[in-house]
């Protein structure tokens, strides 16, 4: 993450069970053991950097996983009890999400491995067709139409 301070954005990896793995100049690397592939989050400090906003060539936001609900509304609770404006739990047919803006702008999600995405499909054959959640299922003869078919 790109940001012009980063002593709150900071703080809240910190609350998020992240730690502060090495500084580099205007870079903090913060690490979470145990972690996947989202166990480390860089953050770039850059005095003249705005906040942070969707648009052409930025990422959207970054996931982060929980087990499961109970969870995730834990984590949903502890996040409001210290300030932050939590959406309630948006049914996503794969996982159920809460969403957030950090301190420097930047869009934060949190979503359960559950019910997961072998839901409607044997976990031995993810990938091989295209599924959509419900909310995108009138989508389905565009996209085909547009993409490519996944070969081997």
């Amino acid at each position: 993450m790109r940001l012009n301070d980063h002593g709150a954005s900071a703080e809240l990896l910190q609350f998020m069970g992240y730690q502060q793995e090495a500084q580099d100049g205007d870079v903090t690397r913060f690490i979470r053991d145990g972690g996947n592939g989202a166990h480390r989050i860089d953050i770039e400090t850059l005095p003249d950097a705005p906040q942070a906003a969707q648009g052409a060539g930025s990422v959207h936001h970054i996931a982060f996983s929980v087990d499961d609900r109970a969870a995730q509304l834990e984590v949903r609770k502890a996040l409001m009890d210290t300030g932050y404006q939590v959406t309630p739990v948006i049914d996503r047919d794969y996982f159920w999400a809460i969403y957030f803006r950090t301190p420097g702008g930047v869009l934060f999600e949190v979503a359960t491995n559950e019910p997961g995405f072998d839901r409607d499909e044997d976990a031995a054959h993810l990938g091989e067709a295209l599924k959509l959640p419900d909310q995108h299922a009138h989508l389905r003869r565009q996209l085909e139409q547009l993409l490519e078919p996944i070969t081997d």
